[in-house]
């Protein structure tokens, strides 16, 4: 069973940012006011999704107002160990070397995922 935040496409990816950059529930009025250029009917159709793969939630107020049930972090996580999955076979160590290979990785990047390993070692961390 997938959770909702696997289940997130790019375009309702667009619609959560919206509602995580918001202060509180928004109205889809809001949701299409903040993402200019795309098709009203497009923005209303994503929102209905985002609900019915529980990503978002649809309360009733004076209006019908959304807030996201998922969070970037959530997304974040999910999205990235798909990415290691797919293209690494589940290895993320195979993923950082790619990236060092490649020279994708700034000095200052290595430096803070060395103190990142450093404290995952010192906590007995995987």
């Amino acid at each position: 069973m997938h959770t909702p935040a696997e289940r997130v496409t790019d375009a309702e990816l667009d619609i959560l940012r919206v509602l995580w950059a918001a202060p509180g529930p928004m109205t889809a009025a809001e949701v299409r006011a903040a993402l200019p250029g795309r098709n009203p009917d497009t923005a209303k159709t994503l929102l209905r999704r985002l609900c019915q793969k529980g990503a978002a939630a649809q309360l009733k107020r004076d209006v019908f107002v959304y807030r996201p049930l998922v969070t970037s972090a959530e997304l974040a996580r999910c999205r990235t160990q798909r990415l290691i999955d797919t293209l690494y076979g589940g290895s993320a160590k195979a993923m950082v070397a790619a990236m060092a290979q490649n020279d994708l990785l700034r000095r200052e990047d290595v430096e803070e995922l060395r103190r990142m390993f450093d404290a995952l070692c010192r906590m007995g961390g995987k």
